[in-house]
């Protein structure tokens, strides 16, 4: 970089200097600065709030035709588009194979889900195939499974019991048996379902109203680490709720508030000591032994398999004929799945009879759902090219939600392990939900019968496992740790009061712990002493750089941040401290020694450079800071020069007549330019005082 020099005024950090504003004539602006817009840049009037309405609607509708409104319409539906550029040699044989292999999958999980929301079993199959169908036609990521997943199936439970009655809930883990024996049952399964269609619906409702009002980058608030250690958390109340059925007990009841799992797990163990049903434990423990090596032989050995085996499947299907064979249910009290209803629901409007009570659940299960879903599918289409747009995911989840309520579904999401295997079965299209929906439609209608001599410790043991990746988050711990403090702090807030708390409680810590994050960032950001690298024009931070050249008499300056109102306290204390000018008042009382005084006679510096590259856009609470600093600095002997300010915050100098209220060639194109003037300035005034002397001395 030794014979890098840059010796013209040209601002090659800001790539906005293309459109530059040349100045009215009357404003007081830099000379130097305004020579370099009248050289290089263009001159763009200033219009009003009222010409740039005129301006956007004239653009929009200039173009605002028949044929543009149906190609806006049809590009809402992804579908459309997948099967004109549908390439059936390529693509048809792999969407096959991974619709074929992710319907098994649905199978187990979405009846092991089912029960997890405390529905019946064939309830998660219903949520395993409409939204697959919906999210097919609007969607936009191919390798995105829609349907059950652990994480949100707990919300929903803990939506049901806080409307229902927690008496009045009779399909549980706790129960020995599915099959119901009177009216008084059915009617409160049908409230409960009537509940849970409900809830999809807000859900939809909620997800619509955020697409239509294009706010899928919401999603971005809610960070990795937020999310990591807020499915973490839930993963571990998943994990305690399917203890009870692997051991065939009934689950402690009227737990509720802090120390929520801590609680339950000491009255757990008393009623394991007097209920445990051995057989049930054995068939679970034997289940997640089997299905866990099954799932990492499946992981080590797939490139050379090249097919994922349905280790879920299988166990569902040998957990049944031997159950059936060997009578386990009657003989030895091993809870079992029962009849299930075989076809698809009918027609049904959701009854609202709860949605004022439901509204917070579903704005919370909404956030949650789409964060997580619109997570995977950034992170899928990073790695294959495709593009993911949020306001259309938002779109997809909105009408699967709200179509599927009126099929007796409750609220969907995206799966992490399912999309994982979706991806890796050689699938490419949208196509796959169709010929995944194909399969479980087949399931439902003819072959859901088959199941109901599944022990329930199965279903428990599908979830235990699959909540595997979920559980190794917590190493994510250590990571944050060493990458950021802060992200650290997020992490455990997050996993710490899911775990002690809630899991609404959690999200909610969570996302203020977030917030409050996200503003000590922005309200204390980095504010760095710059340094010349050798003779070169670039200047950088002295603690990364320190061979950088500091000239006597000049400070550099650089706030790593935009300067508005919330940081403008941070902004001025440190400049102050940076320049070597202390603010604080000496005491009233003095003791010992002599304090020593605040305010130096003499200024360290004589000029102040400060770099506002990083400013995108200065408020009128910090141009007044600058303004205020400036005639402080003015009265100290010192003299504030701006360097690489962009467009928007010069837009913002004008408007606030900063020129008019500081000196016209405060404002510099480059920080080096401004260096250059302040080093001849100190030279003319060194040659003016020698030529002083000089002439004293003549006279004496």
């Amino acid at each position: 970089m030794t014979g890098i020099r840059f010796e013209k005024d040209i601002d090659y950090h800001n790539e906005d200097d293309g459109e530059l504003t040349a100045a009215e004539p009357s404003t007081p602006r830099s000379r130097r600065l305004q020579s370099f817009v009248d050289e290089y840049g263009t001159y763009r009037p200033h219009l009003s709030r009222i010409d740039h309405i005129k301006r956007y609607l004239k653009k929009q509708f200039a173009t605002f035709t028949f044929l543009c409104c149906l190609n806006s319409v049809l590009d809402k539906i992804p579908l459309l588009r997948c099967l004109k550029e549908y390439n059936i040699r390529k693509n048809l044989f792999g969407d096959i194979i991974a619709g074929i292999i992710v319907a098994i999958m649905h199978i187990p999980q979405g009846m092991a889900y089912g029960v997890l929301t405390t529905l019946p079993p064939i309830y998660g199959l219903y949520v395993s195939f409409f939204p697959v169908i919906i999210y097919m036609i609007f969607g936009t990521c191919p390798h995105l499974s829609i349907g059950t997943f652990a994480v949100i199936s707990l919300m929903i439970a803990q939506a049901l019991e806080s409307v229902i009655q927690p008496s009045m809930s009779i399909i549980n883990n706790n129960q020995t048996s599915s099959t119901f024996s009177n009216d008084s049952d059915l009617f409160l399964i049908n409230e409960k379902i009537g509940t849970a269609t409900t809830l999809a619906l807000l859900v939809g409702i909620v997800q619509l109203i955020l697409s239509f009002l294009r706010l899928g980058f919401l999603a971005i608030y809610l960070t990795e680490p937020f999310i990591s250690g807020f499915t973490t958390g839930a993963a571990l109340h998943v994990f305690t709720s399917q203890i009870p059925l692997i051991f065939d007990i009934k689950a402690p009841r009227g737990i509720n508030g802090a120390f929520k799992l801590p609680r339950f797990y000491i009255k757990l163990i008393s009623l394991l000591i007097h209920n445990i049903n051995l057989v049930s434990t054995a068939i679970g423990i034997i289940s997640i032994i089997v299905l866990y090596v099954a799932k990492y032989l499946n992981e080590r050995y797939k490139s050379k398999i090249r097919i994922v085996l349905p280790c879920e499947l299988i166990l569902v299907i040998i957990g049944t004929i031997t159950s059936h064979f060997t009578k386990l249910h009657s003989k030895h009290r091993v809870s079992v799945v029962g009849e299930i209803k075989r076809g698809l629901p009918s027609l049904t409007v959701p009854p609202l009879n709860h949605w004022n009570q439901l509204i917070v659940p579903a704005i919370t299960i909404a956030a949650v759902s789409l964060s997580i879903s619109i997570s995977m599918a950034k992170m899928f289409s990073r790695k294959h090219g495709y593009k993911v747009s949020s306001n259309q995911e938002l779109l997809a989840y909105g009408i699967s939600n709200v179509f599927s309520s009126f099929f007796q579904c409750y609220p969907s999401a995206g799966s992490l392990s399912r999309s994982v295997v979706q991806e890796g079965s050689g699938g490419k299209t949208l196509l796959i939900g169709g010929f995944s929906s194909i399969v479980l439609g087949t399931v439902i209608i003819a072959l859901t019968h088959l199941f109901r001599s599944l022990p329930m410790t199965c279903l428990a043991a599908i979830i235990i496992v699959n909540l595997k990746g979920l559980l190794f988050q917590m190493k994510d711990f250590m990571f944050y740790f060493q990458i950021s403090l802060l992200e650290c702090i997020l992490w455990t807030m997050t996993f710490v009061s899911v775990l002690l708390f809630d899991v609404d409680i959690g999200l909610y810590v969570g996302m203020c712990t977030s917030f409050v994050i996200n503003t000590i960032r922005t309200q204390k950001p980095r504010f760095v002493v710059l340094g010349q690298v050798e003779e070169t024009g670039l200047y950088k931070s002295i603690v990364y750089f320190p061979s950088g050249h500091q000239y006597s008499k000049i400070k550099i300056l650089r706030f790593d941040e935009s300067l508005y109102a919330c940081n403008a306290p941070f902004f001025k204390r440190k400049f102050y401290e940076l320049i070597d000018i202390h603010l604080s008042y000496s005491p009233l009382i003095s003791w010992g020694e002599k304090t020593q005084k605040n305010h130096k006679n003499e200024p360290t510096y004589k000029y102040v450079i400060l770099d506002c590259s990083p400013f995108n856009y200065i408020d009128t609470v910090g141009v007044k800071l600058l303004i205020q600093i400036f005639h402080d600095l003015k009265k100290r002997g010192i003299t504030l020069y701006l360097s690489e300010c962009r467009l928007e915050v010069r837009h913002t100098f004008d408007v606030m007549k900063f020129y008019e209220q500081t000196e016209s060639d405060t404002v510099y194109v480059t920080t080096h330019s401004a260096v250059m003037a302040a080093r001849n300035a100190l030279n003319n005034e060194s040659v003016n005082n020698d030529e002083t002397n000089e002439l004293v001395e003549s006279q004496l």
